[in-house]
């Protein structure tokens, strides 16, 4: 078995490259663990709860070699060993435990998905920045929506919210009126 070797990832690799992250507002680093059991990663000493995950999880792991998922967690449940306190947890959420399993983390899936939320938030900013200069300019929201080629509810929305702070039209409160620059934690 291959192990990934623990490491570091950076919000700031998900954008495009070539972007100065020097003038970034923010920079989220996150440490990744690798638990596999055969990878004895240092995080799994001591923690006891983290060490029956880890068993858990490698154990569906080879079932699936033979079985359907479903199949595969309910008999890595069966044979869990009876002193691992995350047995009974387990048990007892055992069609939540399915659901998670089935849907099991994919990373090139969420890094895509982080990178395409962190394009349509970059596009939300952008819109944000033309309204508030359009508004500036005495321009009407269905005007405005009409040069900018975009939906004229959505550009209403956006322009009802800026309307909050006229006559200056501070674009960074208007983005953060909407939510948009928000860090989200999922």
């Amino acid at each position: 078995m291959t192990c990934i070797v623990d490491r570091i990832l950076k919000l700031s690799d998900s954008f495009p490259k070539g972007r100065n992250i020097e003038k970034s507002d923010v920079e989220v680093t996150v440490h990744m663990y690798n638990i596999r059991p055969l990878c004895r990663s240092n995080i799994l000493d001591g923690c006891k709860p983290l060490i029956e995950y880890s068993w858990f999880i490698e154990k569906v792991r080879t079932n699936r070699k033979s079985m359907e998922m479903m199949e595969a967690v309910d008999k890595a449940i069966e044979v869990m060993p009876e002193d691992y306190g995350l047995r009974g947890f387990l048990k007892q959420h055992q069609s939540e435990v399915k659901n998670m399993c089935i849907t099991e983390y994919n990373e090139a899936e969420t890094m895509q998905l982080f990178r395409e939320e962190g394009r349509e938030e970059g596009e939300e900013r952008c819109l944000i920045k033309m309204i508030c200069r359009k508004l500036r300019k005495g321009k009407a929201p269905e005007q405005i929506a009409d040069e900018l080629e975009e939906d004229e509810e959505h550009i209403k929305e956006l322009c009802d919210v800026a309307e909050e702070f006229a006559p200056d039209y501070d674009e960074e409160k208007v983005m953060q009126a909407v939510g948009v620059g928000k860090l989200m934690l999922i």
